[in-house]
């Protein structure tokens, strides 16, 4: 995977190709000027629940912000797991990395007491037992590197005026979705709906009722969300809480040499 959006970016918006036709263009920077330079969430909540109803909730924190590179604004973001105890102090995180090249992402876990980069498919494992996988917290383009977006006919979620933005794989890619299709809002452009396709069928579903758009200062985010898996019949809530898109964040939460430490 080569660009990154926040979980928010995920609650939020997704990257576009840098080939893009004007129209598209117009969506893409619309979502770009979405994204904060600094973002604190005080509460991030994953509620698991598997096909026999049982369910599971991680909380913790989220960090991000974005950093100038070589005339490039890239993405860092960290999430620190707090509770339940047996996962506290368990870290995931995210540095965008230069077009053409691949985003760095490691994962702390207390049981193991080291840090861990993620590489090559094992992105694309469940994060901490969640239908989140590694890759599913950059913003999604998937492996889709220089493939170019498309622009379909507009539609209406909710009777909210949405874009509709789909992408499809590169033959050679490796892993990963053949192909995404999301529902854009219009007016804050924020993702409110998502399709993952492995093959021809839609693997993973991502959805956001518009009631829960929010605003923290002139930014848009979802307050909360759901993942999905079509195939293994479970579903991942994510709640978002006390978002600051203002407070100056510490560079050592994405350093990965001291994220793991918290703030």
């Amino acid at each position: 995977m080569k660009r990154w959006g926040t979980l928010l970016g995920l609650v939020l918006c997704m990257a576009v190709p840098a080939q893009a036709d004007e129209a598209l263009q117009k969506v893409f920077d619309c979502m770009q000027a979405n994204l904060p330079p600094t973002l604190r969430v005080q509460r991030i909540e994953l509620e698991n629940t598997d096909r026999n109803g049982s369910s599971r909730t991680l909380s913790g924190k989220l960090y991000a912000m974005r950093e100038k590179s070589g005339g490039a604004e890239l993405l860092r973001a960290t999430l620190r797991i707090d509770a339940p105890d047996y996962l506290a102090g368990a870290s995931y995180l995210v540095r965008e990395s230069k077009p053409g090249t691949e985003d760095e992402m490691y994962v702390f876990l207390p049981s193991v007491n080291r840090v861990r980069r993620v590489v090559g498919d094992a992105g694309y494992d469940s994060l901490l037992g969640t239908n989140f996988s590694y890759v599913d917290f950059k913003q999604i383009e998937s492996g889709f590197g220089g493939a170019a977006g498309t622009l379909e006919a507009p539609q209406q979620i909710e009777q909210r005026p949405v874009y509709v933005v789909s992408f499809k794989a590169e033959p050679a890619a490796a892993g990963g979705y053949s192909a995404i299709r999301s529902w854009v809002d219009q007016k804050s452009c924020v993702v409110l709906k998502a399709d993952f396709y492995d093959g021809t069928a839609v693997r993973k579903e991502f959805t956001a009722p518009a009631a829960a758009l929010r605003q923290s200062g002139p930014y848009w985010y979802l307050a909360q969300a759901q993942m999905h898996d079509l195939h293994d019949g479970t579903t991942t809530q994510l709640r978002i809480l006390d978002v600051s898109s203002s407070a100056e964040l510490p560079t050592r939460l994405f350093d990965a040499r001291l994220f793991h430490l918290g703030k």
